[in-house]
């Protein structure tokens, strides 16, 4: 009679660690948003009507290196495109002119020298800039550039965002009546959208002299999702903050913003997590200020590794390169959840469902995680952009089986 109790408590106990393991596999199989009810209602409902009506709702996928390749936006953008149409590639700026990487799949090239620019990641940037990014051409003379995307992106819009006061652009053998002047911006910017007439992937715009300009976005008139991608490398959540990019950045009318930063950081000498969290809070309450209507995302990095020089013995000047755990990785993702909660804001911990520290060397084994332990691969950025797509149509499809006015077009998988 013992025997056959303690033969049923076995099974009870077997029984909770088998639902214990099936739930924990549901959760890492399915990334979750985490966010107050009902916090991406709007911004499902824009993008449903979008689709029936043609329009466009943008979004903005908003960091530091790990953005500004592209390819982690990717698979958001084809999510968001696949679902309700695609609005066209979004912001590009001449990344290479300014003697940095661009992002994939984008090339600006200039006719001849004569742009010179800053960027929000420079120490004494205090600009006004929807994109981080200011530009001028010489004074002298104006200049052609050519605009091209590949990766099967086309494009029949130019929306150009420049200083007003600034002559506006054209497109190369338009004329005037190809050119819709759009000054329903704010007091300091203003945009040109050069209409192209048919669908292209390269297009060329002329930029008159001493103009003052912040990239442009190229776009589809049969509207959908316009994804832009923001990212310069080595920034961090102080970065936006800086200037008057929080205010500045309404111009592109975003519904959602997600913040993918914290790398940075946590590769800092002196990593201090209330510092850190109140840089997080200040961006995102001037962004919610000047945004009212845009949802705002935060993504936490994944786990990396400080590159660190060890001497070797016996050896004068001979030094190899280690590699040692970054803890701090794990405190940027639990301040980051936090905030997310304290602000009222999305949330989708990528540090914990790729493993978190524990799983540091499979990110390496797999491929995830490159060669310099910081950055990821480019199917390590897939991957990871997938995880925050599937996050977000997940709780898309939530708000489809609570409400009653989804057309069935619009929940179509």
């Amino acid at each position: 009679m013992k025997s056959s109790r303690l033969i049923r408590i076995c099974c009870v106990v077997i029984g909770s660690l088998l639902l214990m393991a099936q739930t924990l596999m549901a959760q890492r199989s399915a990334p979750q948003l985490v966010a107050p009810e009902g916090y991406l209602d709007k911004l499902w409902s824009a993008c449903d009507e979008a689709k029936a009506t043609g329009q466009t709702v943008s979004i903005i996928h908003l960091g530091d290196s790990h953005i500004q390749a592209g390819h982690f936006t990717m698979p958001i953008r084809q999510s968001f495109t696949q679902r309700w149409g695609n609005g066209g590639l979004g912001w590009v700026g001449p990344f290479r002119l300014l003697g940095t990487n661009p992002p994939i799949h984008t090339v600006i090239r200039a006719s001849s020298a004569g742009t010179s620019g800053v960027k929000i990641t420079q120490r004494d940037y205090d600009r006004e800039s929807p994109t981080g990014m200011v530009l001028q051409t010489r004074a002298n003379r104006a200049v052609t550039y050519t605009l091209q995307c590949g990766g099967g992106q086309t494009f029949d819009r130019i929306v150009i965002y420049r200083k007003r006061g600034t002559q506006p652009f054209t497109l190369s053998g338009s004329s005037s009546s190809e050119v819709a002047h759009d000054t329903l911006t704010t007091e300091q910017i203003v945009t040109d959208t050069l209409l192209v007439g048919r669908y292209v992937s390269s297009a060329e715009v002329t930029a008159p002299a001493s103009s003052v300009w912040y990239g442009a976005s190229l776009e589809r008139s049969s509207g959908g999702a316009l994804v832009h991608t923001i990212g310069y490398n080595g920034a961090t959540y102080y970065t936006y903050s800086k200037g008057s990019f929080t205010s500045s950045v309404a111009t592109l009318r975003p519904r959602l913003i997600i913040l993918s930063l914290g790398t940075n950081e946590s590769l800092a000498r002196q990593f201090d997590r209330n510092n850190f969290g109140a840089e997080v809070a200040r961006l995102v309450r001037r962004l919610q200020a000047s945004n009212p209507d845009c949802a705002i995302v935060l993504t936490s990095p994944l786990y990396c590794y400080r590159k660190v020089r060890v001497r070797q013995r016996g050896k004068r000047r001979r030094y190899r390169t280690s590699y040692r755990a970054n803890a701090n990785c794990q405190l940027i993702a639990d301040e980051l959840q936090q905030q997310a909660r304290e602000l009222g804001c999305g949330y989708i911990d990528l540090f914990t469902y790729f493993g978190g520290a524990a799983g540091a060397t499979q990110l390496l084994s797999s491929g995830i995680l490159s060669g310099d332990r910081v950055h990821l691969t480019a199917t390590g950025y897939n991957k990871v952009g997938e995880t925050i797509a599937t996050a977000l149509q997940n709780d898309y499809k939530q708000w489809c089986q609570r409400s009653p006015h989804v057309t069935p077009q619009a929940s179509e998988d």
